[in-house]
């Protein structure tokens, strides 16, 4: 299942700065406190949702902006065997909803020193309802 959602976290007119749109692993995409802010806001936060189709891989894209500002939210869902899946809604709208609400992005610096647009994608694996783990690490 492919969901898009246009919205931002902070700005529903998101807009990409001029310029390439570069991939998530060039120029390096930080987030303030590192992963481990990511990760800790997302274990706090989460709330285990008991229902059907409540375990598999959420898998959240979303482009940065030069001014560290996230939008264009893409949602996939797999099975724990990563084919093609239904997941809860609950669930989905909940990580989408965390995910947004991100605001510690450090926009990439490219080869002139200028910050451009990045990619940036998380994974979330969750079993019986429950948050297992976060990738990338």
């Amino acid at each position: 299942m492919v969901v898009l959602y246009g919205c931002s976290s902070s700005n529903s007119d998101f807009e990409l700065c001029n310029g390439n749109l570069y991939p998530y692993y060039y120029p390096e995409l930080k987030y303030k406190g590192e992963f481990y802010a990511i990760k800790k806001s997302f274990y706090e936060q989460y709330k285990i949702i008991e229902s059907a189709n409540n375990s598999g891989i959420v898998r959240i894209q979303f482009h940065v902006n030069c001014k560290g500002v996230s939008g264009h939210f893409k949602v996939e869902t797999y099975d724990l065997t990563y084919h093609k899946s239904t997941i809860d809604n609950q669930i989905v709208d909940q990580l989408l909803e965390l995910s947004k609400e991100l605001n510690g992005w450090v926009p990439g610096v490219n080869e002139n020193g200028e910050t451009v647009n990045s990619h940036k994608f998380l994974a979330f694996r969750i079993v019986n309802g429950e948050l297992i783990d976060i990738l990338p690490k």
